[in-house]
């Protein structure tokens, strides 16, 4: 194996990503046995883009969430229900104290099932009435990929109908059009990037690119969140590779804004320690299964999370703060925590 550094001049390239990856990773990737490791950018590329309008910071203001790691639910079953089914759950979810509920990656768009205005309108009133009960506010990402010339149209209708965040799923859209949605002024919520089919061309070792560079990309396209598999859940990631995509979200890029990382697949809330242990509190904790799939429901789910991140605040054990909280105890018993068994057997086929 080789590892060679080749030298590209940015007068070449300059603010334009498209362009930069027909340039290094072009014809030559039809080659075996190449990968793309990392891709360093000098300061007068990166000068031409904005970057995540929000980043971790504006994401933690606008929830009132200052230091602890946030959490996110996806409404489940991933596609085929009606905006009322999916207002019922995202309800449940955000008045046991979820911080951010999207839609699943296989809902974008209209569909003819579940409108973007229709779903915006039922999931900002359960964010309303969550509220009440937990005195918090509940950002919504909603998804809204879609072709390219329907992207603008759909955000809007997002935020003309009171939505606060948007979702889009980066490489069905591409790195150009979440770019797009990010330098638009008239787009004034947060980008969730979901990564869905990064990883045909991230995992080999020996082809394709790594989700380093795929990271780097996101964050200077404009994603404010942007997600990654860790590997304690039903992924096979590597532990060295989900770390260095978590520092690569947050690391020093100019003045870029951090991102916020989004780790998803498999967690439960046995892993929290785990999870703020490898990356501190900067860290958005996505459940799907560990909420909705909680014995007691989707809110005693999402309560069980919140005791466990509080826990791991205060530095009390989990079994310890089971004795004070029921849903956690339910959820332990259910899932287990990371260390006494392995996540992994939750996966075995």
């Amino acid at each position: 194996f080789y590892i060679l550094r080749i030298g590209y001049p940015v007068v070449n390239i300059k603010n334009n990503i498209p362009l930069l990856l027909a340039t290094i990773t072009g014809n030559i990737m039809s080659m075996p046995f190449l990968k793309l490791l990392d891709i360093d950018f000098p300061e007068s590329f990166v000068k031409d883009f904005q970057g995540p309008k929000f980043g971790i910071e504006g994401i933690r203001k606008y929830l009132g969430a200052e230091n602890r790691p946030l959490l996110n639910n996806m409404i489940k079953p991933c596609t085929g229900y009606t905006p009322e089914v999916g207002a019922k759950l995202f309800f449940e979810a955000a008045a046991g104290g979820v911080d951010i509920i999207k839609d699943d990656e296989l809902i974008g768009g209209d569909r003819e099932f579940n409108k973007i205005e229709d779903r915006v309108k039922a999931n900002m009133e359960a964010a309303r009435k969550a509220q009440e009960i937990k005195g918090e506010p509940t950002l919504y990402a909603c998804n809204i990929t879609d072709d390219v010339s329907k992207l603008k149209e759909n955000a809007m209708k997002v935020i003309n109908n009171g939505g606060n965040c948007i979702m889009v799923d980066v490489h069905g859209v591409g790195y150009a059009a979440v770019r797009m949605l990010a330098e638009d002024p008239e787009i004034t919520v947060p980008i969730l990037g979901h990564s869905c089919f990064n990883g045909a061309f991230t995992c080999s070792p020996y082809q394709g690119m790594s989700s380093k560079v795929v990271n780097k990309l996101a964050r200077l396209s404009g994603c404010d969140i942007y997600l990654t598999q860790p590997p304690y859940g039903k992924f096979d990631n590597t532990f060295d590779n989900y770390i260095i995509n978590m520092i690569t979200s947050k690391a020093k890029m100019y003045d870029i804004k951090p991102m916020l990382p989004f780790v998803g697949g498999g967690v439960v809330p046995g892993l929290v320690p785990k999870f703020m242990n490898d990356a501190g509190n900067d860290v958005l904790l996505g459940v799907g299964a560990g909420i909705h799939a909680h014995p007691m429901g989707p809110r005693a789910g999402a309560i069980a999370f919140r005791a466990a991140i509080d826990a791991c605040m205060n530095d009390v054990p989990l079994r310890e703060k089971a004795k004070e909280c029921k849903e956690l105890e339910v959820a332990i018993e259910k899932w287990g925590i990371y260390g006494e068994d392995h996540s992994k057997n939750l996966y075995a086929i």
